[in-house]
């Protein structure tokens, strides 16, 4: 029964339960009174002088009195506790999340009236409390991750504005050779610029609901193995070794080519940027029950911390020994993007034994 139901059939028994009482108190005082005569002021009165109607009034009079009484302290024992729920919710509006001292409340408490009412308070206050804890962490994080992005940042670009100043100054003729490695490193640091930029860019969008899928049928074959292929092409990539494998030439899905195609970067780039080289990443597209493109690698793998926050927004790994760093974003887009299509991503790792990443999207109807 709920807190409602419970009350009112409380307050009905209540009233009922006074009522009697003091109609049983005001009858019986009447039985005792009309039993023997008394003195009043030397004034010898009998019970059997007074009228009916002076009976009566005596009843009428004794009866509403008890009753008023009884629940005046009634009303006191009930608003006890109400005033200390509304206490405790004053205490949850000022940011205060602790339980406060119920002893007093215990003492004045009708047994089993408030214990729902109680026990989800209490759940509240605990979720609050927990919620601030949350938030706590996460602004720790996000200024951890503010200085850490603002430095990703201002590195790959020292090496622009180093390497250009460089090929711009006359006191050096630079040979061919030297120049192409040059604009091959201010390339590589452009590209991760770039690449930094679009996960904050994807971020914000998404938090703001402003990504809109534009859903179209594609060959998830084709697509996929383009995308391996202009990644293994990035500049990161050129010690890493890449294979595709699919048992199908063609699997036609209704996608968003867009968000699938920056998921799987994302995805690749994390594992290009976060393993040692001659690291072997194997990408593998399937279609059984469900569609399912596969991402691994025998490369340094993750501890039990960073697998179970990989897919946290501003997480950034503690155990890789990346040369560039990220946003700590690019796995959580990756993971949004996935969502967004109705598919899950789960990863499995352990330490020096690589890293694999599976994809589910549902099957579609032809």
């Amino acid at each position: 029964m709920n807190l409602e139901k419970r009350l009112t059939l409380h307050y009905i028994i209540v009233v009922v339960v006074v009522m009697l009482f003091s109609y049983g108190i005001s009858s019986f005082i009447i039985i005792l009174m009309s039993g023997f005569d008394f003195n009043l002021y030397g004034i010898k009165i009998s019970w059997s002088s007074f009228s009916d109607t002076t009976i009566l009034s005596i009843f009428f009079l004794t009866f509403p009195a008890f009753f008023l009484g009884i629940s005046f302290l009634y009303g006191r024992k009930m608003s006890s506790p109400v005033f200390y729920y509304l206490n405790w919710i004053d205490q949850l509006s000022q940011g205060n999340y602790n339980v406060p001292e119920t002893s007093k409340a215990r003492n004045i408490q009708i047994p089993g009236l408030f214990d729902e009412l109680s026990t989800k308070i209490e759940k509240l206050t605990n979720r609050l409390k927990e919620n601030e804890l949350e938030r706590k962490k996460l602004e720790k994080t996000r200024r951890d991750w503010t200085s850490g992005v603002t430095h990703d940042l201002k590195t790959p670009l020292s090496y622009i504005q180093g390497y250009s100043t460089m090929l711009l100054s006359d006191e050096h003729q630079w040979t061919f050779e030297e120049k192409k490695k040059f604009i091959t490193i201010i390339q590589e640091k452009a590209n991760h610029m770039n690449h930094l930029i679009d996960d904050l860019n994807d971020a914000f969008r998404f938090e703001s609901n402003t990504i809109q899928r534009r859903i179209k049928q594609l060959d998830v074959v084709s697509l996929v193995k383009k995308i391996v292929k202009d990644v293994s092409k990035q500049p990161a990539a050129r010690s890493k070794q890449f294979r595709f494998v699919s048992d199908e030439e063609t699997i036609f899905y209704r996608l968003d080519e867009k968000l699938i195609k920056r998921s799987l970067v994302n995805l690749l780039m994390n594992a290009i940027l976060h393993n040692p080289p001659n690291t072997n990443i194997t990408v593998t597209v399937q279609m059984n029950t469900m569609l399912s493109i596969t991402i691994s690698d025998n490369g340094n793998g993750m501890n039990d911390e960073e697998k179970n926050n990989i897919f946290q927004r501003y997480y950034r790994g503690i155990s890789t020994s990346a040369p560039i760093g990220g946003t700590g974003l690019g796995m959580a887009i990756a993971k949004q993007f996935i969502t967004a299509h109705q598919g899950t991503i789960h990863v499995q790792s352990s330490l020096g034994k690589g890293t694999t990443i599976v994809i589910h999207l549902p099957k579609q109807d032809d």
